[in-house]
C-alpha cells in the first residue's frame, strides 16, 4: 500500500484492553514526538468516551433496577430542599401519593405544599416534627398515613436522611424512601380485633358456663348427677366451639350445627333423626344460642321423650320466613313423633330456661313451645340479624309422614 510510517495505540476502557486504533502515513518514514503525543490524546479521548458510555449504560440498568425494586417493594422517594424550599420527586414517590406533578417539582411550606395536603388531616401535625428531627440528627424513622385524591387511604413508613447542612448545621437536602404498609397495618389491626373478640367471647362463655352450672346444681341429686349433666352440656357448648373455630369465627351452618349437636344422641346413620331445610349459616352468638337450645331439646327426648321410645324419632327442619319478597328471618322446627305421652313439667328446669327464655332473649327471637300428646313441639323464630348467608327458598317445615325424599337428611 505504500506505507512508510505506521503507529499503532491501544484502546482501554474499565481496565481492559480490547483493540487498537491506528493510523499510517505514505509520506513520510515516521510521525513525529508531538504527532505521537497527539494520537495518544486521541486515542485516550476514544477509550475515555467507550468507559463513559458503557458507565451510563450501567448506570441506565441499574437505575431500571432500582425502579423495579421500588416497584416490587411498594416504595417511593423525593428530594426536599429546605433552602430553595422545592421539593423533586420520583415516579415512584408521587405514585405513593397519588400526586402528579409536573417534573416532578413541589413546593415546601403553605397551601400548595402537596406533601402536607396529601397526609391524612389527623397526621398533618407530623410535618413539623419531622423537620425538627432532620434538624437534629442526619437519619429519623418515619410512619404516616396518605389520603390519596381517589379517598383511597395508605399507610407509609420509612427513613428520612439528611444528605446536606448548611454551614449553621440547619438541613439543606432531606432524601426520604418510605414503603407502602398498608396491607402490614391491616392484618395487625386483624389481630387486634381478635385479640380483643377472643378475649370477650372468653368472657361471655364463662358467664355460660358459671350459669349452666349454676342451674344444673339446682336440680342435680347428687355429685354424680351434676358431673355427668354438666358434662354433657360442656360437650354441647364444645361442639358449637368446634365449628365456629373451623370457620375463623365467621359463622357456622345450621345443617351442620343440628348434625353435631344431636349426633351423639342417636349416632350417624340414624332414621331417627330427619333434617329438611336450606342452606343457613348463623353468626357465632346465634349458633351458640341455638347449640345449646338444641342439646337440651335432644337431652329431654333422650330421658322422657321420642328418643326414649324404640320406633320414636325427632323431625328438625326450618324455612327462610318471606315477607314483600324479602327473607325476613328464620324459623326452626323440632317435633317429636313415637314417644311416650308427653306431659308438661310443673316445674321449669334449667333445660326449659335454656330452650325458651334464655334463647328467644340473646337472639331477640321469639319460642313457641307445645307439649302435644302426640310429641313435644318447638318452634323458634329469630329476626335475620342472626343470619350471616341464606340460599334457596323458603322451605315449608316437614309433616309427619316426612321420608328421605329430596332436601331430607337422616343422621
Amino acid at each position: 500500500m505504500g506505507i512508510k510510517a505506521y503507529a499503532g495505540l491501544p484502546l482501554q476502557a474499565h481496565g481492559r484492553l480490547f483493540g487498537t486504533i491506528a493510523f499510517a502515513t505514505a509520506e513520510r518514514a515516521r510521525f513525529s514526538a508531538s504527532e505521537i503525543e497527539l494520537l495518544r490524546t486521541l486515542a485516550d479521548q476514544f477509550s475515555a468516551s467507550l468507559d463513559r458510555t458503557r458507565l451510563l449504560e450501567s448506570l441506565r440498568q441499574s437505575e431500571a433496577s432500582y425502579r423495579s425494586a421500588l416497584l416490587a417493594g411498594r416504595m417511593g422517594s423525593w428530594e426536599t430542599d429546605f433552602f430553595s424550599r422545592t421539593r423533586s420527586w420520583t415516579a415512584e414517590g408521587m405514585a405513593l401519593f397519588g400526586l402528579d406533578l409536573p417534573d416532578g417539582r413541589g413546593q415546601v411550606g403553605g397551601e400548595a405544599d402537596e406533601f402536607r395536603q396529601a397526609l391524612h388531616p389527623a397526621d398533618r401535625h407530623l410535618v413539623s416534627a419531622l423537620h425538627e428531627m432532620a434538624a437534629r440528627q442526619d437519619s429519623f424513622p418515619a410512619e404516616y398515613r396518605v389520603l390519596r385524591p381517589d379517598g383511597t387511604l395508605v399507610w407509609l413508613s420509612g427513613r428520612g436522611m439528611v444528605t446536606a447542612r448548611g454551614p449553621d448545621g440547619a438541613a439543606h437536602r432531606l432524601v426520604s424512601i418510605m414503603a407502602d404498609i398498608t396491607e402490614r397495618k391491616a392484618a395487625e389491626e386483624h389481630v387486634r380485633f381478635l385479640m380483643h373478640e377472643v378475649s370477650h367471647r372468653s368472657k361471655n362463655l364463662l358467664a355460660v358456663i358459671q350459669a349452666i352450672a349454676s342451674q344444673t346444681a339446682r336440680s342435680a341429686t347428687s355429685v354424680p348427677d351434676f358431673r355427668d349433666r354438666f358434662t354433657q352440656r360442656l360437650r354441647g357448648i364444645a361442639a358449637s366451639h368446634d365449628l365456629l373455630v373451623n370457620e375463623n369465627w365467621q359463622g357456622a351452618s345450621l345443617g351442620d350445627l343440628v348434625r353435631e349437636q344431636l349426633l351423639p344422641f342417636a349416632g350417624p346413620g340414624s332414621p331417627r333423626l330427619v333434617l329438611t331445610g336450606p342452606e343457613v349459616v348463623l353468626n357465632s352468638a346465634a349458633a351458640q344460642s341455638i347449640g345449646l337450645a338444641l342439646h337440651e331439646l335432644a337431652t329431654n327426648a333422650i330421658k322422657y321423650g321420642a328418643l326414649s321410645m324404640p320406633d320414636g324419632r325427632i323431625l328438625i327442619s326450618w324455612r327462610l320466613a318471606e315477607r314483600s319478597g324479602e327473607h325476613d328471618g328464620l324459623q326452626i322446627r323440632w317435633e317429636e313423633q313415637g314417644g311416650p305421652p308427653v306431659v308438661a313439667s310443673s316445674r321449669k328446669g334449667f333445660g326449659r330456661i335454656v330452650a325458651e327464655d334464655m334463647v328467644a332473649r340473646s337472639l331477640d327471637g321469639v319460642v313457641r313451645t307445645d307439649y302435644a300428646a302426640g310429641g313435644l313441639r318447638w318452634e323458634l323464630s329469630v329476626p335475620p340479624v342472626n343470619l350471616i348467608r341464606a340460599e334457596g327458598p323458603p322451605r315449608e317445615g316437614i309433616s309427619s309422614q316426612a321420608s328421605s325424599g329430596d332436601g331430607e337428611d337422616y343422621l
